[in-house]
């Protein structure tokens, strides 16, 4: 019998080459609240159902982790696609994430309701009933174009085409096989929570817990935010009018070397659109402040000297104000969880200080701004004198903007709120999203590498905070937005392509980081690389790229 050794944290077991990851899961099931969905072999994300055949490190995650959930995520969709199919014969299209899940639509030219909404929840619950394994199969990669054409689902053999690789894998369930960038749980029982809600017109919402809401999650309601979904339909419209729904359309153009037109239309679309909302704000007498906030990378900069020029253009006298500029001194701040002075939460800033300020602006006092020297931790008096007339308008930007107790001396009527963030690009295929927040984290992997010269695998580690204060900062808030601007552009993630893939190749094998980066790569398989030179300087991407006219 051939042995070998599988190191897991402290403890080291010897076992049968061949022996299955789920057996070795089962061995140390007890150290996890939730039960086991996927691990970690040698820093690269492995199913449960595969065999080890060499010495090893592993490790392991429930839905409790986000690697967990990540996971959990796909299988969901999976299940959801292969319930539909069975129910209504016809696919489906995940438009977009939205809080509470995925928004999809259902492709049929038949109406559906409430009704086929629940048909549909009571499929995914037999189907997981029914304990299915789900298993990976490896295949020809021509083999499986010829697969999806044969089956009409064209999205997914067109973006095969874009995949030079000889042999691709494919998951089954049942008898549907699907191609999903990630790993899958190995088994349909591990997917208890989900949930199925129809909105109109054949779309619904697959709400799917989250990391942090997994043991509360039979209690959530839906929110169903309008403005936002608004948007995603906008968005969906501004790409079908460019004749563009996935990455394949954007690859042809690429390919061709006709993006010219494409690059100046999306340009063209967002500016009209942050154009609009200055008018709108310019035609209210009222309203004296502009609050602006988004999550990491999704163009606030830009944006915001953006909107302060079109203001301008509109005869009005924008003042724009840093957040950041209150922070508490780093000696008075409350402590965090980890005993350090408090960063990220409002309770860093002096929100005090900030209304009374602000309150003075708008009572037509002259007001000295502070300047915060993040060298010494202390916030200093500045030469900044501002003072309002009646064609002055404050622009504040900040993660906390949206945060009542940063204005709560300021009257509602007085107040416009932005939320501004880059909207799903592009599917890769009808079941394959380029999420948002991949999309941001692409742009700050550029960004910090090119002006702080940050690795990628830096930069991939400290995402996982930065994700998680958004969850607790800025999320809870979009609700209460006036405007929800979306930041993505069309074109963008073939220039991206072309400077992030590299720096992620950067990212060592034994580096905790490498299956996040091959994540990345992997989904960067199917778009075609492209040059940034007919990009605007102007544009939201120079803010990433480098290049950009407005300056910090």
């Amino acid at each position: 019998m051939s042995v070998i050794k599988i190191k897991y944290k402290d403890k080291e077991f010897e076992q049968e080459k061949g022996t299955l990851i789920s057996d070795i899961a089962n061995l140390v099931k007890d150290d996890f609240k939730k039960e086991i969905i996927v691990s970690s072999v040698n820093n690269r994300l492995t199913g449960l159902d595969c065999k080890l055949t060499k010495n090893c490190t592993i490790d392991f995650f429930d839905v409790t982790s986000q690697v967990g959930i990540k996971t959990y995520e796909r299988g969901i969709l999976f299940l959801f696609s292969t319930a539909v199919k069975d129910v209504l014969n016809c696919d489906v299209r995940m438009l977009h994430m939205v809080d509470d899940g995925i928004y999809v639509e259902i492709l049929t030219n038949n109406l559906i309701s409430e009704v086929t909404a629940e048909k549909i929840k009571i499929r995914m619950r037999e189907l997981c009933e029914a304990k299915i394994p789900i298993t990976k199969i490896m295949v020809s990669r021509l083999d499986a174009i010829d697969y999806y054409e044969k089956i009409n689902q064209m999205d997914k053999a067109n973006s095969l085409r874009y995949i030079s690789n000889s042999s691709i894998s494919l998951y089954k369930l049942d008898d549907t096989l699907d191609f999903f960038y990630g790993v899958l749980p190995n088994n349909t029982s591990k997917l208890e929570k989900y949930n199925v809600k129809y909105l109109k017109d054949n779309k619904m919402i697959l709400m799917i817990p989250g990391h942090h809401n997994i043991d509360d999650f039979e209690n959530i309601k839906l929110t169903k935010n309008d403005k936002l979904l608004k948007a995603i339909e906008k968005n969906d419209l501004y790409l079908n009018s460019l004749g563009i729904s996935t990455s394949v359309e954007l690859n042809r153009m690429i390919s061709t070397g006709d993006y010219g037109d494409l690059i100046r239309i999306s340009e063209s679309i967002l500016n009209n659109e942050i154009f609009e909302i200055a008018d709108k704000i310019s035609k209210d007498k009222d309203l004296k402040v502009v609050l602006i906030t988004g999550p990491s990378s999704s163009g606030k900069t830009t944006t915001s000297k953006k909107l302060t020029l079109f203001l301008r253009s509109k005869g009005l006298k924008p003042l724009p104000i840093s957040i950041d500029d209150f922070y508490v001194n780093i000696k008075d701040r409350v402590l965090d969880e980890n005993g350090e002075p408090e960063k990220e939460r409002i309770e860093a800033i002096d929100t005090s200080q900030f209304n009374k300020k602000i309150s003075e602006l708008l009572n037509g006092k002259e007001v000295r701004l502070p300047k915060y020297n993040f060298i010494s931790g202390k916030q200093e008096e500045s030469d900044n004198l501002i003072k309002m007339d009646e064609k002055s308008v404050l622009v504040i930007e900040g993660i906390h903007a949206f945060n009542e107790k940063l204005t709560e001396m300021i009257p509602d009527k007085n107040k416009s709120k932005i939320y501004i963030c880059p909207l799903t690009p592009l599917n890769v295929d009808n079941h394959n999203l380029f999420k948002q927040t991949d999309n941001r984290l692409l742009r700050r992997i550029v960004r910090d590498n090119m002006s702080r010269g940050v690795s990628a695998s830096i930069t991939l580690e400290t995402w996982k905070n930065v994700r998680k204060a958004e969850e607790e900062m800025i999320v809870p808030y979009v609700k209460d937005a006036d405007y929800i601007l979306n930041t993505s552009l069309a074109y963008e993630l073939g220039v991206l392509k072309t400077y992030a893939e590299p720096l992620l190749f950067s990212v060592p094998e034994d580096d905790p980081n490498y299956d996040e980066a091959i994540r990345l790569i992997n989904l960067f398989r199917v778009i075609l690389g492209m040059p940034s030179d007919d990009v605007p300087n102007d544009s939201i991407i120079r803010e990433f790229i480098g290049g950009s006219c407005f300056k910090d």
